[in-house]
């Protein structure tokens, strides 16, 4: 979820690897948040744990491809579980491929180069969705990362401006 894994696949590939690890486990995918309920045989009774993992949205291609290269190796027995989890770990502690200035630039770039080439928007037009465009990247990139009440709302918002576009 946090690198832009596809949400359909998500509780598929989660149940496949449950399967591999031969671990009896259900999940559920509600977005940014995955209930898994994982179960062991105790005696003659059913013990099961179920955990709310929470996980903000996020979009890193490069990233996602690493994830899957780990979970594939795991899943083909060519590293173990520890192994996996070590490299996960590493993954998830890594820094951004390019830094948070830099970013706001190529977001204002491309809504900038966005309005005029798919919209026939003018320069001016441009200029707004440029500036618009870096904002929503600020805002997105350091103030909802910051502040946990602030990204919640930043997810509702984006969520209102999707559906608006949509229509």
């Amino acid at each position: 979820m946090r690198y832009g894994a596809p949400s359909h696949r998500l509780e598929s590939q989660l149940a496949a690897a449950a399967r591999i690890m031969d671990i009896d486990a259900s999940f559920v995918h509600l977005p940014s948040l995955v209930i898994a309920s994982v179960g062991q045989s105790k005696g003659n009774g059913q013990h099961s744990e179920t955990h709310f993992i929470k996980a903000a949205q996020g979009l890193s291609l490069g990233k996602l491809h690493d994830l899957h290269i780990i979970y594939r190796r795991v899943m083909h027995h060519d590293i173990g579980v520890v192994e996996g989890t070590r490299q996960l770990d590493t993954l998830l502690k890594s820094s951004p491929l390019y830094g948070l200035r830099l970013r706001i630039l190529l977001a204002f770039l491309c809504t900038f180069l966005i309005c005029p080439l798919a919209f026939h928007g003018s320069i001016t037009d441009a200029l707004v969705s440029g500036c618009g465009g870096a904002i929503l990247c600020w805002l997105q990139l350091h103030v909802a990362q910051n502040n946990p009440l602030y990204a919640n709302v930043f997810e509702c918002v984006l969520l209102v401006h999707r559906v608006v576009s949509i229509c």
